[in-house]
């Protein structure tokens, strides 16, 4: 795949987020620096770059495809009050994988997690 400048800065705008984005919240962060890029261009570059293993599919269950750097691997706390997401750092479920490989003789490949809940103050609302 050839790399563009308007590859790259859709690569540059996934690694500088703490949190996966949606092709949309990509566009938008990229107007100041490429006023010339389709919404179009970004999904099919997302697209691309998922096929080549680059990117990851993330799905929160709302009905958006959200994209992140697929060696960041990563599970998440959403809040069902807010919608805020809280990235997971340390993988809890690695030793679960590898004991259900030994198990199972399943050639695991990925896994995701997500928890939902309310955070501090979406909690802190309801009391």
């Amino acid at each position: 795949m050839k790399n563009t400048r308007q590859r790259a800065a859709i690569l540059r705008v996934l690694d500088e987020s703490a949190e996966p984005l949606s092709a949309e919240e990509v566009f938008t962060r990229l107007r100041e620096t490429e006023p010339a890029m389709a919404l179009s261009t970004v999904y099919r570059n997302l697209e691309r770059f998922c096929s080549e293993n680059l990117l990851a599919r993330d799905d929160f269950g709302d009905g958006v495809v959200r994209y992140s750097p697929a060696r960041r691997h990563g599970h998440y706390l959403i809040c069902t009050g807010c919608d805020a997401r809280v990235r997971i750092d340390d993988c809890p479920l690695s030793s679960l994988e590898e004991g259900l490989a030994r198990e199972t003789g399943f050639s695991i490949e990925s896994h995701s997690l997500t928890i939902y809940g309310k955070c501090p103050r979406c909690a802190g609302k309801d009391k």
